[in-house]
């Protein structure tokens, strides 16, 4: 593995921000800061500040996300991120280029826990009490996940298995695992009301600009062989702008790596993987057919596959075409639909059911 230089960190921070790298070295230190950049607190050095006792010394740079950099009104000015944790930790220039390193897995040694910065603004902002909850348990949710291939996961790995999906590879930047996750509902006064915890499927999905924006939870039976019995196994966390998801995704798989790739999209995370364990293309989890409707590819992206799914009711068929209809003016889209017939009693039919009955063989695909 080469040295760590500094550039390979500014390009690798692009795509995370300074203040998920500084949530991971530093959670509990910069705790405070990371809250609310900009604002003053308590220096995480030496606390107090000014002779009148307040704490309020220390502030990151309203740009911190961008450049990592904060201020004590006492030990002096930190341009960027490897320059504050130096001074936080006492660390040589190199040893923080390896720390952070690890944290963005650019070096071989076990990397703590990146948490996402999830976007702070929308359109049409929150209260801003609200943000900041909805930020603190999102990051909270990520840290107590682990990741795929942990063996505490083994609900998630039997879960994935049962649908024909045992050889998913999964990025632990943007699929983990929970193993006791919250299910909250409302009982019949409208109070919120915990029914109990659940192991679950955490999802990293991500802003039109490939921003994080919020966690999608897939809650699971105990064992893993199935979703919960719960009214919504599926849900959305609250998240900190209310519009931040038009045109976003999951990320699940690497893209525009090259020109003239095709990039697939499909609704559910389940189906995105049973197209890339067919095709081997990759392709993004839309979470929804309003979400896949007014979905936005990278600009590098030319070729759009829509994976579409098969409703008896016509949504996701309509969602497929409306996509199709708006992309197809600048970009090579092409539609497609499962083969398989809607069963029984079923609402619709998707492409993760068509692998499901392909590795089962009871069905056969041709053409895919």
């Amino acid at each position: 593995m080469h040295a760590i230089e500094s550039a390979d960190i500014r390009q690798a921070v692009r795509r995370t921000g300074w203040l998920a790298v500084l949530e991971a070295l530093v959670p509990e230190a910069l705790g405070p800061a990371l809250r609310r950049p900009g604002r003053h607190v308590p220096c995480p050095v030496h606390g107090k500040a000014r002779k009148n006792g307040r704490g309020d010394g220390f502030r990151l740079f309203p740009d911190a996300d961008r450049t990592g950099g904060g201020i004590c009104a006492t030990c002096g000015a930190y341009p960027d991120g490897l320059a504050l944790l130096q001074w936080l930790f006492g660390w040589s220039f190199p040893e923080a280029l390896t720390q952070v390193g690890a944290v963005l897995g650019l070096t071989g040694a076990p990397a703590r826990p990146l948490v996402p910065a999830f976007a702070r603004t929308g359109t049409h902002r929150p209260h801003p009490m609200q943000a900041q909850k909805a930020r603190h348990n999102l990051r909270r949710t990520w840290c107590e996940s682990l990741p795929p291939s942990h063996p505490d996961a083994e609900p998630l790995c039997r879960y994935l298995a049962g649908r024909g999906l045992d050889a998913a590879v999964l990025n632990p930047r943007v699929v983990r695992f929970h193993p006791a996750l919250a299910y909250w509902s409302r009982d019949a006064e409208d109070r919120p009301i915990c029914l109990g915890r659940f192991p679950a499927m955490l999802a990293l999905v991500s802003d039109a600009n490939g921003r994080p924006v919020t966690l999608h939870r897939t809650y699971l039976q105990p064992d893993g062989r199935g979703k919960a019995s719960v009214r919504s196994p599926k849900k959305l966390m609250a998240h900190p702008g209310t519009d931040a998801l038009t045109g976003g995704a999951i990320r699940l798989f690497r893209a525009g790596a090259s020109r003239h790739v095709a990039l697939g999209v499909a609704e559910g995370i389940e189906t995105a993987l049973a197209v890339h364990a067919m095709t081997g293309m990759p392709v993004w989890a839309c979470v929804s057919a309003t979400l896949l409707k007014s979905f936005r590819p990278p600009v590098e992206i030319e070729r759009i596959m829509i994976w579409a799914d098969n409703d008896r009711s016509g949504a996701g068929q309509r969602a497929a075409s409306a996509l199709g209809e708006r992309l197809g003016g600048s970009l090579d889209v092409h539609i497609l639909l499962p083969p398989a017939p809607v069963p029984v009693n079923a609402r619709g039919v998707d492409w993760a059911d068509c692998w499901l009955m392909r590795q089962s063989g009871s069905a056969a695909l041709s053409g895919a």
